[in-house]
């Protein structure tokens, strides 16, 4: 045999050394793991429950499919406000923000007013009306007179010591003496919707109508006497700055003014004024020295007490939508309709609370 095959031959006759404790180790921990990984999925699956993570979405106060009627200004910070389908909602801090409250109705609340923090109405379609005792943690529904043919209350305004005056369809006025506990209806029904109402002094009350229509009574709502303006549409809102000078607005930019508590009234020409969209609610600022008043489109208004001077204007260049009611607070009003806002009156500056 030649010295290469005596090579190979104790070359290939060479034992393999034995395995060490560290290798026997790790090649056990490789045969017991895919057993343990199937245990280990098995307990899992047997003992541990999966629990699935909701988060929760928390609708907003007003929805974009809301409309805000009625606002009533408590203070200088609490307002509260009404709306479609029974919706009621409450701010502390001059509208920026709104929290829910719960009505016993679903039916459409047009207007609301507070006598003070605690005591408030809510009036609105097929002749609900609501009253609260504690600011509005509890709303009951309290009785009130009703037509046959239709109930819808427009209105509601209160004054000193519990009294309260509501307006609607069918003519309806009512009465309350009691912070809302009771009403009493103050003129036979008539085919004519009574759209505001406002108490000037003791004895005197306007009524803004339909067709053009001003109603006065001069002893506290016992007897009324009709007034038929130039206007040649209906009323929407009534507001006196004294018991002599008051203003009524209306659809189609109506305005009519008065000078001698209801004796005449002047009309306002829509090319006079500017302003030709619908007028919904009106008010006068002390602070600013002249009449608002706001309505659809995004439109809003101020003039001069003398009737002279008028300022038409939109809300913002990108808020065109209507609005029903305001509350002067100074030199601003809070808008609500479509849109809740505030303007600052001399700067036309918008401020959108919530849409």
């Amino acid at each position: 045999m030649s010295e290469n095959n005596t090579a190979v031959e104790k070359i290939s006759g060479i034992s393999e050394p034995a395995d060490s404790i560290g290798q026997k180790i790790a090649k056990l921990i490789l045969s017991i793991m895919p057993w343990a990984i199937v245990g280990t999925l098995l307990w899992a699956g047997i003992f541990i429950k999966p629990t699935a993570v909701i988060e929760e979405v928390v609708p907003p106060v007003i929805n974009v499919r809301d409309n805000i009627f009625g606002l009533s200004k408590v203070n200088s910070d609490v307002y509260m406000a009404v709306g479609n389908y029974g919706k009621i909602i409450i701010s502390t801090d001059k509208g920026k923000t709104w929290k829910s409250q719960t009505a016993p109705t679903v039916s459409h609340l047009q207007d609301i007013t507070s006598w003070d923090e605690n005591n408030s109405v809510a009036v609105g379609n097929n002749g609900v009306t609501l009253k609260t005792k504690d600011g509005g943690k509890n709303w009951v529904e309290v009785e009130s007179p009703k037509s046959e043919t239709a109930n819808k209350l427009l209105r509601v305004h209160s004054y000193p010591d519990g009294e309260g005056w509501a307006v609607g369809e069918m003519g309806m006025i009512l009465q309350s003496l009691d912070y809302g506990e009771t009403w009493n209806q103050m003129r036979e029904e008539e085919d004519v919707f009574m759209n505001d109402i406002v108490r000037v002094n003791d004895t005197t009350l306007f009524i803004a109508g339909e067709f053009g229509l001003i109603f006065k009574s001069a002893d506290n709502g016992q007897t009324w006497k009709d007034t038929q303006t130039n206007s040649p549409n209906s009323f929407t809102a009534v507001a006196f700055r004294s018991p002599q000078e008051g203003v009524v607005v209306g659809l189609g930019g109506s305005i009519v003014a008065t000078s001698d508590g209801g004796e005449t009234w002047t009309y306002i020409d829509p090319k006079i004024s500017g302003m030709t969209e619908h007028l919904m609610d009106v008010d006068w600022s002390d602070e600013t020295n002249e009449w608002v008043a706001v309505g659809n489109k995004g439109k809003w208004i101020k003039f001069s007490a003398d009737m002279t001077q008028f300022d038409s204007r939109n809300l913002s260049d990108t808020d065109l939508t209507s609005h029903t009611e305001l509350a002067i607070d100074g030199g601003s009003f809070l808008s609500v309709g479509q849109t809740v806002g505030a303007m600052k009156i001399k700067s036309n500056a918008w401020t959108l609370f919530a849409d």
